[in-house]
């Protein structure tokens, strides 16, 4: 009789721990996984004004484009009017360099013309026998030339001899004509090369320009597509993670079951032990004819559970290496003006550990984090989400369970990072991303 009550009591007791140990543990996730679906349609809601930025966004993208096509076209006008100036001032140095050359032709042909008509001129005069004062014409002309002219008009040189004065006036006319034009061409030269000077400028003020709405356009577009990678992964981030939650609750659900089902069965075992003990003193006092009372031991049960989130110890430092940015205000140099993580730096390769038991909600590539790995934790009914970003390989996939220490992957530099470091989040709640503010984050130092 006694060892059938006992039997009774084992059962009872287990039933009730079975049914005693979840309601609370359930209400609390329960809540929390509303407060993610809360979240959820409060980012589509978000997601549908942004799709409204994002058009006009888009607008304005396409007019700035406009702008910059205009642009490259006054720009190439620009291009082909300074090749075209280009062109000019070498037309104009070679058309120089011919009229310098056929200067020098004129006057070597002029000083070999004018060396033959002095011995000729010194010849008519020892034949003299001419009224001509030669004194009067050769000291009374203005130069050589005049000289010749004055000789032509008074007929005093033969007809042989007036065709080489005749060429020698003719070389010195067209020497004239030739420096004429080479001065005329110098100074087209020179005003050629101001009117380059001028394009130049012009062109390379077009050039500032362009390189301005350049950076302008690549600058609205990287936030264009940010905002809207942003939008979207928030939105599947969102979903995934609710998944997390779940599948985080059913393992706890599971262990803690398995925890009950291990105490119930040692506790049985004690008991059997203990009844058999028992047995053996009943029968030896029913031998011995003596009374035994029964004595009730009432048996507490215990319940294990994670523990809350304190100043230290929750999460554990998932890599190594120097601390090279830490949790706070930043100065918006890199698109932020508050920085919602630890930065670490290392080798290429550092392994990264999960800073504490939980479900992988994504693992993979996403814009600006490169590889990344996101965890969902839930802790004392409290879920917790942890972020691991610029990673060179992942060794965990979604929707796996990793525990406390366990490696996820390892450092590198993907996504928009300047070196090998691990950027690491964690939020209390779901993942939310902020580049103004701490936003749901914390400061993981304070954990470690």
């Amino acid at each position: 009789m006694f060892t059938m009550k006992k039997i009774i009591a084992s059962t009872l007791l287990g039933v009730m721990l079975v049914q005693s140990a979840s309601p609370s543990y359930a209400l609390n996730l329960t809540e929390k996984q509303k407060n993610i679906q809360q979240k959820q349609a409060q980012n589509s809601t978000e997601q549908r004004k942004a799709n409204t930025s994002i058009q006009q966004r888009e607008q304005d993208i396409t007019l700035e484009e406009q702008k910059l096509n205009d642009l490259e076209s006054e720009l190439q006008d620009i291009i082909n009017e300074v090749t075209q100036k280009k062109a000019e001032i070498r037309t104009t140095q070679k058309k120089i360099a011919q009229i310098q050359t056929q200067i020098k032709e004129f006057q070597k042909k002029m000083s070999s013309q004018k060396t033959l008509m002095e011995e000729r001129m010194v010849t008519m005069q020892k034949n003299g026998g001419s009224s001509i004062n030669w004194a009067e014409f050769i000291f009374g002309s203005k130069d050589f030339g005049d000289l010749v002219s004055r000789m032509i008009t008074a007929g005093t040189i033969q007809e042989n001899d007036q065709e080489l004065f005749k060429e020698y006036q003719s070389t010195k006319n067209k020497l004239q004509i030739a420096k004429a034009e080479l001065d005329t061409e110098k100074d087209k030269l020179i005003s050629q090369k101001e009117e380059l000077e001028n394009s130049q400028k012009k062109l390379n003020g077009k050039i500032k320009v362009r390189a301005a709405q350049i950076k302008k356009l690549e600058a609205e577009k990287i936030q264009f597509t940010s905002k809207l990678v942003s939008l979207q992964q928030m939105e599947s981030t969102l979903q995934e993670q609710e998944k997390s939650i779940q599948a985080e609750i059913e393992a706890q659900r599971l262990e803690e079951q398995a925890k009950i089902r291990t105490k119930e069965a040692a506790r049985k075992a004690a008991e059997a032990k203990s009844a058999e003990k028992n047995e053996i003193s009943e029968n030896k006092a029913s031998l011995e004819k003596s009374p035994n009372s029964e004595k009730v031991v009432n048996t507490s049960k215990t319940t294990d559970s994670l523990a809350s989130p304190t100043s230290g110890g929750v999460f554990q430092r998932p890599t190594s290496g120097i601390v090279t940015q830490g949790w706070g205000p930043a100065g918006g140099a890199n698109g932020y003006s508050f920085h919602n993580a630890l930065d670490t730096a290392g080798p290429v390769g550092t392994p990264i550990m999960a800073a504490q038991t939980g479900t992988v909600t994504r693992a993979g590539w996403g814009g600006p984090y490169g590889n990344h790995v996101i965890i969902t934790h839930v802790i004392g009914g409290q879920v917790w989400t942890t972020l691991y970003a610029h990673m060179s390989s992942l060794s965990v996939s979604a929707g796996q369970r990793v525990t406390r220490g366990q490696n996820i992957g390892a450092m590198g530099s993907t996504g928009n990072s300047t070196g090998s470091h691990l950027h690491f989040e964690v939020h209390r709640g779901n993942y939310s991303y902020s580049a103004t503010s701490a936003g749901n984050t914390v400061n993981p130092s304070q954990f470690f």
